[in-house]
């Protein structure tokens, strides 16, 4: 997740980003052409998994938010997840909101407040391009990523990823999916392109579910922006059963660590409740 809210970062004096500006209309297309491929293959293609769902997430001690007394959001994710036999497409929007926030004048005096909102998603492709029927790499996938977002601030951001997954059998029982992937980033925001290494990983037993991803950003053509490591578990349990309902219901917590947070020298710990429905 490259969302950076640090707008006022200087910019590194010198990188080699003139050298790739070439192969941003080309990172685009290519991103484009895979999300494309997502909703032209024809009827060959199978979907072997899909599922939709909503979440309500709501914490506290989130840093880089502008409500700094409270630090408290609240927020309202709406998740796709699907593989097919070409591949495979991941999607979110989250709807963020906060505590109000000071409004100032050019002259720094506080003239009324805000609340604070903010809209960010994700679009992740993947496209299939070899199958293994043993060992630990399962499938290996050419892999894009669209990070967008807005806040009431006049922030905003569009970022594209591009780089190669594989899906993973790990010798765990009970593990229903893993993944690694690696990109180049291409950031909107700081001269801040980058590399980043993801990891998904998604684990049920008895009603009991562990999922999340690990996110670690590094070698920013920023100079001022550190290297930076996202872990953020959910550990849920799935009340269908108990409740005798259609779907899934699932509560728990999501506790997200950011070291180095946005890539400055702030460190986040911040645990949420959680409710989750699946359509």
């Amino acid at each position: 997740m490259h969302l950076n809210l640090l707008t006022s970062l200087p910019p590194s004096t010198k990188s080699f980003k003139a050298k790739l500006a070439y192969m941003k209309p080309l990172t685009t297309a290519a991103v484009a052409i895979i999300a494309l491929g997502t909703m032209t293959t024809g009827a060959h293609a199978k979907m072997l998994f899909g599922g939709t769902s909503i979440t309500g997430l709501y914490g506290d001690n989130f840093k880089l938010t502008p409500n700094l007394d409270d630090n408290t959001l609240k927020v309202m994710t709406l998740e796709h997840a699907s593989t097919h036999t070409w591949g495979g497409v991941f999607f979110f929007v989250d709807r963020i909101q906060g505590d109000d926030y000071d409004l100032k004048n050019k002259d720094g005096d506080v003239i009324g407040t805000k609340e604070f909102k903010e809209t960010y998603g994700e679009l992740a492709p993947k496209l299939k391009l070899a199958t293994f029927d043993t060992g630990l790499i399962k499938q290996v996938n050419l892999a894009g990523q669209y990070e967008f977002g807005s806040n009431g601030k006049g922030f905003s951001q569009d970022n594209y990823l591009v780089g190669v997954g594989a899906d993973l059998n790990l010798p765990i029982p009970n593990m229903k999916y893993a993944s690694a992937s690696i990109y180049q980033a291409f950031n909107s925001q700081n001269n801040s392109d980058d590399q980043q290494i993801t990891l998904t990983y998604g684990w049920e037993k008895n009603n009991f579910v562990i999922d999340g991803y690990i996110d670690y950003s590094f070698n920013s053509e920023n100079d001022e922006i550190k290297d930076n490591i996202h872990i953020n578990p959910q550990i849920k349990y799935n009340l269908q059963k108990v409740l005798g309902i259609d779907n899934r219901l699932e509560v728990g917590m999501e506790y997200s660590y950011w070291k180095n947070k946005f890539g400055s020298d702030e460190t986040q710990s911040a645990p949420s409740a959680l409710v989750k429905f699946h359509f």
